[in-house]
């Protein structure tokens, strides 16, 4: 695996590039290679975290299914219920909106993978208690004019999974970084997990990187703050591929992966998973300096991890080249 690695990231200029290879049962393989930062000699290393991007997504939703399941709120909890102060100062057309369309992405809200700049550096001004922050996030978010109909139709918004987050938080009382510590870092022992940019492995090349400019902002943490090394990020995974073969974990019930994995709408995407047409779950993840993916494969109790520390356009490339033959070395 190291010299497929190395000879990937030596054909596209990669600083790093790390790689996880995992079953139900146990890790297969593993290796990161390449430097923690472009032009210096610090070699990167197991378990130094990678930022994962939008592949927090699923982790946002697999901790409201752990509320769920708890009885602290339902996958029809609406908008209104949540956050009933702000009813007067958001549309109309969102009080219905529930959780569940929020996590399919099916909220109304506009398409936001090139986000509204207007309302980005505003989120990114926020300062303050993290609650608070979200609160007048979703104030803002909720003032937008719906590009439709909510539940009408799938348009990727991570300002979805803010709002979504921030419902967590209202029914809990308590944050989403201390909700996620608590119910999926701590129980699957994911020690390197945090929120934000890495402080000691540089994503891009130059400066060091400071982490209010080279992440997304913090508000915006249930869409894609999460940062772990690979094994951590294995754990989580892992969770999903037995979940999806339907064996017993002690961390959620059976229907409720059902309804994490689950595409009623036929649009190509659950709840922070996309779905392949062979039914394999799958997401990529950026904050722009770095870049991860993952691909569950329940049909073959098999999955991937890849990831970069790279802020490039070639970092898609760099993880794909490598997951291909990736799965190409595993078929064998």
């Amino acid at each position: 695996m190291r010299e497929l690695l190395e000879k990937v990231r030596t054909e596209t200029g990669a600083p790093a590039l790390g790689a996880l290879v995992g079953d139900s049962r146990r890790t297969r393989a593993q290796a990161v290679v390449g430097v923690r930062e472009a032009g210096k000699s610090d070699k990167a290393r197991t378990n130094d975290p990678f930022h994962i991007g939008s592949c927090t997504k699923a982790m946002t939703a697999t901790l409201a299914a752990r509320l769920v399941e708890q009885g602290k709120l339902r996958w029809e909890h609406t908008v209104a219920e949540a956050f009933p102060d702000l009813k007067t100062r958001i549309r109309l057309e969102y009080h219905s909106v529930t959780l569940r369309q929020l996590l399919y992405h099916r909220s109304g809200l506009p398409e936001d993978r090139a986000p509204n700049p207007v309302l980005f550096l505003k989120i990114r001004g926020l300062q303050g208690d993290m609650r608070q922050q979200r609160l007048k996030a979703v104030e803002w978010i909720l003032e937008q004019e719906p590009a439709a109909e909510p539940g009408a139709r799938f348009a990727y918004s991570n300002f979805g999974y803010l709002v979504a987050g921030a419902m967590l938080e209202q029914v809990t009382g308590r944050s989403w970084e201390e909700l996620m510590r608590e119910y999926l870092f701590k129980p699957l022992r994911m020690r390197t997990a945090g929120f934000g940019a890495p402080q000691h492995f540089a994503g891009h090349s130059g400066e060091p990187p400071k982490p209010t400019f080279y992440d997304n902002p913090p508000a915006l943490g249930p869409a894609g703050t999460v940062h772990c090394s690979l094994r951590d990020w294995s754990a989580f995974v892992q969770l999903h591929l037995r979940g999806a073969r339907r064996v017993k974990t002690t961390l959620l019930r059976p229907e409720s992966f059902a309804e994490l994995h689950a595409d009623p709408y036929g649009q190509g995407y659950a709840m922070g998973w996309a779905i392949t047409e062979s039914g394999a779950l799958t997401h990529a993840g950026s904050n722009v300096f770095w870049f991860a993916v993952a691909l569950v494969e329940p049909s073959r109790d098999l999955f991937h991890l890849v990831a970069t520390n790279w802020g490039h356009p070639k970092a898609r490339e760099a993880c794909d080249k490598a997951l291909s033959a990736l799965k190409t070395l595993a078929g064998r």
